[in-house]
């Protein structure tokens, strides 16, 4: 597969919703291209703007924001799978605390889920599900 086949196909994926580059790589390899193809491909798309990661974290963290559902821990995992850069991601999610995310959230399972939960179980259920809790952060 030659370069502009490679592209299309590329454009084709990034379609359907944002992509992070290690995601549109994966794709490219998944189709047997050529890894110097695969560089020259995604360095082109990112010229362009239409792979950037930076773009893609903005967008997944305003997805957490309005449909409060997983732990910081929890998005930072997810987006590390995603092959997003450690550094990037760290800066990113600073700026996400400030929002007092994972406060609502647990005040949402409170109040939800974890509800007729004795105090212990609840910690615990918080607790495996990565959040940062100490005794008085959510009573």
């Amino acid at each position: 597969m030659n370069f502009e086949e490679a592209k299309e196909k590329a454009v084709r994926y990034l379609v359907l919703q944002l992509r992070t580059e290690e995601e549109v790589r994966n794709k490219l390899r998944k189709l047997n291209v050529e890894e110097k193809i695969i560089v020259d491909v995604t360095e082109y798309l990112k010229s362009i703007g239409y792979i950037d990661d930076s773009k893609y974290i903005d967008a997944y963290l305003r997805q957490c924001l309005s449909i409060p559902k997983y732990s910081k821990y929890e998005i930072r995992m997810k987006l590390l799978q995603k092959g997003i850069d450690k550094n990037l991601l760290a800066d990113k999610l600073n700026e996400f605390d400030s929002y007092n995310y994972e406060k609502a959230l647990i005040n949402k399972l409170l109040n939800g889920k974890l509800k007729n939960m004795e105090p212990l179980k609840q910690k615990a259920y918080l607790y495996r599900r990565g959040f940062n809790i100490s005794m008085g952060d959510y009573e």
